[in-house]
């Protein structure tokens, strides 16, 4: 790997230099420094959620979310369930994936690490069975724009019923352009 090389600066143009450092940094004071914790406030909720009654075999998309173009997308929880019906571990298994459709071979696809085949649900719910929070992730998980989240689900041995799932988070502008004052 070659060496990355320094423009070094003298005299008049050092001075310049330094000031436009010193403008880039005084204008990005103000940035938000926590994009994986907290949202910015240019950001855009994002609460996806979708339901299929449960196949008897086989693999089936739940819900599916296509971030939109010139954002990106943080995705900061997930809901993996089910109801009416009884649900053990194992009896169905959950996976998170980006820009792979059901029966396709992409090349580009990619599962979410952390939740992939996952047996058991995720999220928070209430005595009726309904989910109230979702499962929150440690760290964001992040998404370039056009990119397309899927959860998919795989029965194993249930019987009847309602898969639920959901996904979470928020959106801002890959390009946060303002005008010159």
């Amino acid at each position: 790997m070659a060496a990355k090389a320094i423009q070094m600066y003298s005299g008049a143009d050092s001075v310049r230099a330094a000031d436009a450092l010193r403008l880039a940094i005084q204008e990005r004071r103000d940035s938000w420094p926590y994009v994986h914790v907290y949202p910015p406030p240019n950001s855009k909720d994002v609460f996806v959620i979708g339901t299929i009654a449960v196949p008897v075999s086989g693999t089936v998309v739940i819900v599916q979310y296509q971030v939109q173009s010139g954002k990106r997308f943080y995705q900061t929880g997930v809901i993996f369930g089910m109801q009416g019906g009884e649900f053990t571990p194992g009896a169905a298994t959950f996976t998170e994936d980006r820009n792979s459709a059901l029966g396709s071979s992409n090349k580009q696809f990619l599962p979410e690490h952390g939740l992939i085949d996952v047996p058991v649900l995720l999220g928070g719910q209430n005595v009726n069975g309904s989910y109230v929070a979702p499962f929150p992730l440690r760290r964001s998980r992040e998404f370039e724009p056009l990119d397309v989240v899927r959860i998919k689900a795989t029965n194993v041995t249930l019987q009847g019923g309602t898969l639920v799932a959901g996904i979470f988070g928020y959106e801002v502008p890959v390009l946060d352009v303002k005008p010159r004052k």
